[in-house]
């Protein structure tokens, strides 16, 4: 067995160079095997890729933990017109004492659960699965996305591997990046442990 783990640190370690002489491989070259640089926490290498990419990563311990933080920073950045982009969203944040709406005109924040989330690109995947309307054409400004740790995969493969035996109408994927200075102004991600 210690053999077999060894090769694998060794096969590892050459997949790590080859991404760092290559850092042009497509998507297409991904296996599903966890090829991390850096950090081989799913969650700390998407909290840094998407920091590089404009992102702001909150991570929660709790619920709790994520409802004073969200509620902080609405606060702190006084956003009142806020906008929660399914039922169950809105009811569970009503709950939690954060005030959100269903209107649709004129959203200046967003706030939205997703299906899952991709580390090794920082891609955030929603679908209609979440409560979201088939209507949504594009994103507010301000975009917030509420996720769990388990939500976390290393391939887009494992996200969708994930979805519910009924198919969703739609799937999006929010690459942060270029998509962050183009359509969402600010992309905030709670992620909290479950």
């Amino acid at each position: 067995m210690k053999n077999s783990s060894d090769k694998e640190k060794i096969l590892k370690l050459l997949r790590s160079s080859i991404l760092d002489v290559d850092q042009q491989i497509s998507l297409a070259e991904y296996r599903d095997e966890d090829i991390y640089v850096g950090n081989d926490d799913p969650v700390m290498f998407f909290a840094e890729k998407v920091s590089e990419e404009g992102g702001k990563f909150v991570y929660c311990q709790s619920e709790e933990e994520l409802s004073l933080k969200l509620k902080s920073l609405i606060s702190y950045r006084k956003w009142s017109n806020i906008h929660s982009f399914s039922k169950n969203l809105w009811a569970y944040l009503d709950g939690k004492g954060i005030k959100t709406s269903m209107n649709e005109e004129e959203v200046e924040v967003g706030v939205s659960l997703c299906q899952g989330i991709v580390s090794k690109t920082g891609s955030i995947i929603i679908t209609s699965t979440q409560g979201i309307g088939t209507n949504m054409t594009h994103f507010p400004p301000i975009l917030v996305i509420i996720a769990t740790t388990s939500q976390i995969y290393p391939s887009y493969r494992q996200v969708l591997s994930h979805l519910p035996e009924t198919p969703p109408k739609w799937v999006i994927s929010i690459r942060s990046g270029k998509l962050i200075s183009e359509e969402i102004k600010e992309l905030y991600l709670f992620v909290t442990e479950m």
